[in-house]
């Protein structure tokens, strides 16, 4: 039964090629169909034919489902400061002064600096050259108005009255503070106290060798009123400087 539907499929095959405007199939083509038809006639009654080439379904791709994006968390950004445009204050136009700078008076400072307290300054030691106006270790007035200042205290045994000493003096008028009699520049004087006038004999008792003196002296313990014309006018009172040097012969 085979051979007899094999031959037959031939026939019609043969048969179609000869007619007129067919195209003559490849005989590849030919045979494939030949084969496939005998395989159909072998079948089962009632079956379905099965295709010559099963024709799946193209295969639909899933669309592919990309993650959300997740966009990365905003920060804060900074928000610039407000600068504020700067209000241009109109220029002063005053017109310049003409006078001449004048310096003012700048305010004291205050100092906040608390005030160190100052060191005395060394004195400088008292001589017969310098102590016109040095200021006195003791002062004291006799009973005679002569006033006796103390200088500078010596040393050794006091002078006592009408004793002869060596002295340097220097004298001036108390009004003016003219000079008239001094041994600056000189040799020391020698005297006995007893011959000089009595400022000097109640004055100089009491110094010590090396001591000075200044003696104020009123006019009536000095040359009274007559004075010595021309050096004292009348009624000089006098100041004497006195060194004791040295006591030549005490008194007698």
């Amino acid at each position: 039964m085979n051979r007899i539907l094999s031959l037959m499929t031939t026939s019609s095959l043969l048969l179609a090629l000869s007619l007129p405007g067919c195209k003559s199939k490849p005989a590849e083509e030919t045979t494939a169909t030949t084969t496939a038809e005998a395989q159909q006639a072998q079948a089962t009654p009632g079956e379905p034919k099965p295709d010559a080439a099963k024709q799946e379904p193209p295969k639909q791709e899933a669309p592919k489902q990309e993650p959300p994006k997740q966009e990365p968390a905003k920060k804060d950004e900074a928000k610039p400061a407000e600068s504020k445009p700067a209000e241009s204050k109109p220029a002063d136009t005053k017109p310049a002064d003409t006078k001449p700078d004048e310096k003012k008076p700048e305010p004291a400072k205050a100092d906040l600096k608390k005030e160190e307290p100052k060191k005395e300054e060394a004195k400088p030691a008292v001589t017969f050259l310098n102590c016109d106006k040095a200021e006195a270790l003791s002062t004291k007035k006799l009973d005679s108005g002569v006033i006796v200042e103390d200088l500078k205290l010596g040393e050794g045994s006091e002078c006592k009255s009408g004793a002869t000493v060596t002295i340097n003096y220097h004298g001036t008028l108390k009004d003016g503070g003219t000079m008239f009699d001094t041994t600056r520049g000189k040799q020391p004087a020698t005297f006995p106290l007893n011959r000089l006038i009595k400022g000097w004999q109640q004055g100089v008792p009491g110094m010590k060798p090396g001591g000075i003196r200044r003696l104020t002296i009123p006019y009536a313990q000095a040359y009274g009123e007559s004075g010595r014309p021309p050096v004292i006018p009348a009624k000089a009172d006098l100041v004497f400087i006195i060194e004791l040097i040295g006591v030549v012969e005490p008194a007698k």
